[in-house]
């Protein structure tokens, strides 16, 4: 009879010491486990601050591009308008050659 109730003693006392080691290694996990947490919440709070820094960085760039493209636009244009006036002058020039020959010819037949 003795035996039986010293073994099961030990075995209570084998029960409390693994339920008092679980609490142990609950709380170590449990700190673990926000440890863990903390660190990928700073991991994804870096990640969105880097992602942000590019996001700012293109929109610089593409600004950037915008602007040399609408100066490049406006120089073609003016170019454009140059060479049109030009032509149009030129136009206007041989046009009124041609009308003056026209008027010459004209008076030197009914001469």
């Amino acid at each position: 009879m003795k035996k039986i109730v010293l073994m099961a003693a030990a075995v209570l006392a084998v029960s409390f010491a693994s339920c008092g080691g679980n609490k142990a290694n609950n709380e170590e996990s449990t700190k673990n486990e926000q440890n863990l947490k903390d660190s990928i919440a700073a991991v994804a709070a870096a990640a969105s601050e880097a992602a942000a820094d590019k996001a700012v960085e293109v929109i610089d760039e593409a600004k950037d591009a915008a602007k040399q493209a609408g100066e490049e636009l406006k120089q073609a244009a003016k170019d454009k308008a140059e060479e049109v006036t030009n032509a149009a002058k030129d136009a206007a020039k041989q046009a009124i050659d041609d009308a003056a020959n026209a008027a010459k010819k004209q008076l030197g037949e009914n001469k």
